[in-house]
């Protein structure tokens, strides 16, 4: 029988909604092609963050829902084909949210 884990956080400044599939970082990271460096680069500085944070087992599990995915690969083509800097990117990723409320 699966264990249920308990919910520890929410999500960050811009937080991904909560509805629909959530998946694991190890799963978010092979769907998006980031690595681990530049997803907790991302995170850090808040431009992506998951979606729920559960505890299994004392240990922590980061969940991230689709639309992550969708701003994981937004931040990829600005970062490596536009070459648009972190803070260029922050600024992108604000107007756009502004511009979906």
């Amino acid at each position: 029988m699966a264990r249920r884990g308990k919910v520890l956080s929410g999500s960050g400044r811009r937080g991904i909604p909560s509805a629909g599939a959530l998946v694991s970082r190890e799963a978010f990271r092979v769907l998006s092609g980031v690595s681990e460096r530049e997803l907790a680069i991302w995170e850090h500085e808040e431009l992506l963050a998951p979606a729920r944070v559960v505890e299994f087992d004392g240990r922590r599990e980061m969940l991230y829902a689709p639309e992550a995915l969708r701003r994981a690969r937004l931040i990829r083509t600005l970062a490596e084909e536009l070459e648009v800097n972190l803070p260029g990117i922050d600024i992108i990723l604000n107007l756009l949210d502004q511009m979906n409320r």
